[in-house]
């Protein structure tokens, strides 16, 4: 397994690189597919870390052992605590505020003022964030969280390794763009683009050190270098160019350069369309990128602008692993291979397959990227 586990590691590490590949990469995407998959409830998964990172290997493992080179990110940590540290934002958790079986889902709600800007700017990024999280989660859980991370993170590693798969990334960061978004709301925080933006600029250039720092320290504990930079909210179609062109992708220069200054990979986990403005990521460093989006963005511009950059990794719908059938899986894939690679592709679903993925259709990826997948 050990040998497996590095012939699967150079084949990612080849793609990433943009150099020639004797098959493209496939990886697993499937955070809440996976319980339901194998038969665990919700609730389950997201109370007892241990299962999170059981459950997906196993569900990995019965989909296809023989395929998956990988899994998009370490399956590591209590779910609920850890979206609610990236998004802001309460999330209710299936079990306790919701069914036992039903999807955890952010409560989205202005639960970050106006006045908080001053509080950041005053005290600082970490004392806002240690006043803040109490209106948002339990800190003891939090803490909780964080601390089994740091015990654990090595021994999650092994058991990938023990199983063959490797793990693209671990943990991740965001641009300050993203974070206030979560703790103010999208419509407030969009209308504080306009009518307060000196005060959003000035507190992001604040923030933007902490996002880098975390981003470097998530990396150093894992050993993997590279982790998620997260893009949901601040894709160009939804901002006007102005906004995107001050409030988002210069944050996302600086923290990408930074982290590969220090050699970490950023994975750009990117959700809706970003075809918009794919020129300017010609100015982010080469092959220290992937390109990871949500089924949203033209990768075939993408490929067309971006081909001697950046690797790209997506990105079959979730949408169609729902609605689709294993034969409109296959056409996917095959076109998406054709298109998009086979240099520089991994395969895996669009930002994450859905809970309610038909598991034949699941199956019908694995086997799409056994047929397709070879080179020469």
């Amino acid at each position: 397994m050990q040998a497996l586990y590095e012939e699967r590691r150079i084949r990612i590490n080849k793609a990433i690189a943009l150099e020639p590949v004797d098959r493209v990469p496939t990886v697993f995407m499937g955070m809440a597919f996976a319980p339901r998959y194998m038969g665990m409830s919700i609730a389950d998964f997201c109370d007892v870390p241990e299962n999170r990172t059981e459950v997906t290997l196993a569900a990995m493992d019965k989909l296809g052992a023989d395929v998956w080179d990988g899994i998009n990110k370490l399956p590591c940590g209590r779910i609920v605590p850890q979206l609610t540290a990236a998004w802001l934002s309460h999330i209710a958790a299936p079990g306790r505020e919701l069914p036992a079986d039903t999807l955890w889902q952010v409560q989205e709600a202005e639960v970050m003022k106006p006045e908080d800007y001053d509080v950041i700017l005053d005290k600082g990024w970490p004392a806002f964030l240690e006043g803040y999280y109490p209106r948002v989660i339990d800190v003891d859980d939090l803490k909780e969280m964080k601390t089994w991370v740091i015990n654990n993170v090595q021994h999650v590693r092994q058991r990938c390794r023990e199983h063959g798969y490797v793990p693209i990334a671990f943990g991740g960061t965001a641009t300050p763009f993203e974070y206030l978004c979560g703790g103010r709301s999208m419509g407030r925080f969009f209308i504080d683009l306009y009518r307060n933006k000196d005060k959003v600029r000035e507190v992001m250039d604040h923030m933007l050190p902490y996002m880098i720092q975390e981003g470097i320290k998530t990396a150093e504990l894992s050993g993997i270098p590279a982790i998620w930079v997260g893009g949901w909210r601040s894709a160009s179609s939804l901002l006007a160019p102005a906004i995107w062109d001050e409030f988002v992708f210069p944050y996302f220069l600086e923290l990408v350069n930074a982290l590969a200054d220090k050699g970490i990979i950023s994975v750009l986990h990117l959700d809706q369309d970003w075809t918009r403005d794919l020129e300017r990521f010609r100015e982010l460093p080469a092959k220290m990128c992937l390109l990871n989006s949500d089924g949203m963005t033209d990768l075939r511009k993408a490929k067309e602008i971006l081909g001697d950059q950046m690797a790209i990794m997506g990105d079959v719908p979730s949408a169609l692993f729902y609605s689709g059938t294993p034969d409109d899986i296959f056409k996917y894939v095959h076109d998406l291979i054709r298109d998009v690679g086979p240099t520089g592709l991994i395969l895996c679903p669009g930002c994450d397959a859905p809970i309610n993925a038909r598991p034949e259709n699941m199956e019908a990826m694995v086997a799409a990227s056994r047929e397709y997948g070879q080179v020469g």
